[in-house]
């Protein structure tokens, strides 16, 4: 659905109280007073604030990063993207799903890439990720099974999304593969970080932390993904397969020394 169209002449009064008063000035009853017709009239043509506040970032007017408007282009984009995938959306589909510019788009996120990136690290466990590797508490099967069971919950509440990363990640999806490559937080490179300390401690054993982390992730996926999908129903307890898949993986890396 697009958005209301807003009369050029209100516009301009709205770009002016924008620019000698800020956003906060700009109000409904403040438009009224300034173009002479009633609230009533501007309702009723559809001249609400947020459709005033639309017009003006799509003309190239600073209105502030409006939380409105960032949270319905990315509620947008796990549409589009769920429907298209990420290579064959469009910034205009988007936009026009989310009911703002294109110009709205580019302005908060940059481009199609940006908004990928922002869009992954809303709604992917990658912030959970980066805490739970801030916050270690030095019991290795404690880290790693919470670390498991954030991804694997994940996975089992957004089955839809983890299903269309599996098919771009199995295509060769170029965008992904650029936000992929560019992303700074993935979980076998913390797995992976968690890893190197212990064994530089003697817990586990020495050997390749990249290959062991890639092994992990791949029981994960196996866990939350492969599992669901072959058995045709959803991971019914993802803390008692997060307490399962990280038992199976200490057993094979872990020295005689138990693993903390």
């Amino acid at each position: 659905m697009s958005q209301p169209a807003v009369d050029r002449a209100l516009l301009e009064v709205a770009t002016k109280i924008v620019a000698t008063e800020g956003v906060e000035a700009l109000t409904v009853k403040r438009l009224a007073r300034e173009t002479g017709l009633s609230r009533a009239t501007l309702y009723r043509f559809g001249t609400s604030r947020e459709a005033i506040l639309d017009a003006l970032e799509n003309s190239g007017t600073d209105v502030g990063g409006r939380a409105g408007s960032r949270e319905r282009i990315l509620a947008a984009a796990k549409e589009v993207f769920g429907r298209t995938g990420f290579d064959a959306a469009t910034i205009e589909e988007i936009a026009e799903t989310a009911r703002v510019g294109p110009a709205t788009v580019y302005r908060l996120f940059g481009d199609k890439d940006g908004l990928i990136a922002e869009f992954l690290d809303q709604v992917a466990p990658r912030r959970a990720i980066r805490a739970l590797r801030l916050h270690a508490t030095g019991d290795l099967r404690h880290d790693l099974t919470r670390l498991a069971e954030r991804i694997l919950t994940w996975m089992r509440d957004e089955a839809p999304l983890s299903r269309l990363i599996l098919i771009e990640a199995l295509t060769a999806g170029p965008a992904l593969a650029r936000v992929r490559k560019s992303s700074p937080v993935r979980s076998v490179a913390v797995v992976a970080s968690l890893l190197r300390e212990h064994m530089a401690a003697g817990r586990v054993r020495d050997g390749d932390a990249e290959a062991l982390a890639r092994s992990f992730a791949g029981m994960l996926f196996a866990a939350g993904v492969l599992g669901p999908i072959l058995h045709d129903a959803p991971m019914d307890d993802p803390a008692l397969h997060a307490r399962m898949v990280t038992d199976i993986f200490l057993r094979g890396v872990q020295t005689r020394r138990r693993s903390r």
